[in-house]
């Protein structure tokens, strides 16, 4: 049997723990990648993007992703540059673990 101040400790401990992961910096990368793809599908009718991407084909997407993107609104690019950066660091993030620690040959 534990008790109460033993109980109250450990609450505290653990708000601080969640606190720390919520608050971490890869928890933090995620959250801008949500609110950057919410900002996306505010701002752009994501549906027509790829029924007008299907049209061109596979051999103009790069010609066609180019176009899109240089000629959509101001905001449109901030936010997908934002998203761009978060999510290529939130993939180090994830990345580096996999690759740390490992020898160079066998």
């Amino acid at each position: 049997m534990t008790s109460k101040i033993e109980q109250q400790v450990m609450a505290g401990v653990g708000v601080v723990y969640a606190t720390r992961q919520l608050t971490s910096a890869t928890a933090l990368k995620l959250y801008v990648c949500a609110a950057s793809l919410y900002g996306l599908v505010q701002l752009v009718w994501v549906h027509r993007v790829f029924e007008n991407w299907a049209n061109v084909g596979l051999s103009g997407s790069l010609q066609f992703v180019a176009a899109a993107v240089l000629n959509t609104h101001t905001a449109v690019q901030l936010t997908l540059m934002v998203l761009l950066f978060a999510a290529a660091s939130l993939l180090l993030d994830l990345v580096r673990p996999l690759t740390a620690n490992r020898p160079l040959s066998y």
